[in-house]
């Protein structure tokens, strides 16, 4: 294996294991054995000025979350438990202030094989700042304008309709975005999981999976890093002039689809695959043209197409590296 990939790949799981939420996994342990057959339900509303925000942390159970309009969070949750004592046992706590509504599920430090979880459904001002933390659960949030941050280590997240998305993240599972926007910086990560992004616009994106494919369509950032271990990366949106993509695999393909029409520079290179441009480039160096190259696997290609304002920079270890035009 290659060493450098291969750092890179461990230091991508590092950064993914070090966001896991803290707080939730401090909570006290969950027996996950039995059937959950006892129910409670938990409701509240609390007002949230315009600007506000909303913090929700839980340990087990799906979370919900959508904007709309008005002044108020309401949240409806479900305890699940096998036993009345386990419902007893988690205590849903909610406390606000002027400008902030926190709700996090509490279980236990003394008492071993708690067997509940909490599922969370919560419809809050569209505007309100949020942040969501999960431990075992997916995640789903939609319809939200103020900055979103949206994480679990053993679920799926899915962000939809988010205007100041900063990052969505899971361990173990997808992360999905369809039509999104930042006017900062956006990463969305997964370990064991595709980093699927669809309509997005932002100053900069890192996606990151280590046993996933990253796919990224119709983005538009002037920064893009893709990263993936043991999957594919696509990529398919307008290149901005100054921009650079740099998207790498270590045992993937690398694709990108281009219009034809965006100028770029392009550094590809793979070890053991090919590498082909349906794009004609100048100053090329490996390229299809090159008469040598004819007889021969690509392992580099350079080479400039149009005004060549944005820089691609194309890496594969085992896999192919393509350019496409749409």
């Amino acid at each position: 294996m290659n060493k450098h990939r291969y750092q890179v790949g461990v230091a991508v799981l590092g950064l993914l294991l070090a966001s896991a939420p803290a707080r939730a996994l401090a909570a006290g342990p969950i027996d996950t054995w039995g059937d959950q057959t006892q129910t409670e339900k938990f409701n509240k509303t609390v007002a949230l000025p315009k600007g506000g925000s909303f913090n929700l942390s839980n340990v087990s159970g799906d979370v919900v979350i959508t904007g709309g309009p008005g002044e108020q969070i309401v949240i409806d949750a479900t305890k699940r438990g096998r036993t009345i004592d386990d419902l007893k046992a988690v205590q849903i706590t909610v406390v606000t202030s002027a400008t902030r509504v926190e709700v996090r599920t509490e279980y236990p430090r003394e008492r071993r094989n708690v067997n509940a979880s909490v599922d969370f459904i919560v419809t809050l001002p569209r505007g309100a700042v949020v942040e969501v933390h999960s431990v075992s659960g997916d995640v789903k949030v939609s319809n939200v304008d103020g900055s979103l941050r949206a994480e679990t280590v053993s679920g799926d997240v899915a962000v939809t309709s988010a205007a100041q998305l900063e990052m969505a993240k899971t361990v173990s599972g997808d992360v999905t975005v369809q039509t999104a926007a930042s006017s900062g910086d956006v990463s969305i990560a997964s370990v064991s999981g595709g980093a699927i992004v669809r309509s997005l616009k932002a100053r900069s994106l890192e996606a990151n999976s280590v046993s996933g494919d990253v796919e990224l369509t119709d983005v538009t950032c002037e920064r893009v890093k893709g990263n993936s271990i043991s999957g594919s990366i696509t990529f398919a949106g307008p290149l901005v002039k100054g921009g650079r993509y740099m998207l790498q695999s270590h045992s993937g393909d690398v694709t990108v689809s281009v219009n034809g029409k965006d100028g770029f520079e392009l550094n590809a290179s793979t070890f053991s695959g090919d590498i082909r441009s349906d794009l004609e480039l100048t100053s090329k160096v490996g390229g299809p043209g090159d008469a040598e190259s004819r007889h021969r696997r690509q392992t580099s290609m350079r080479g400039n197409f149009g005004d060549g304002s944005a820089v691609l920079e194309l890496n594969a270890f085992s896999g192919n590296v393509t350019i496409v035009k749409k």
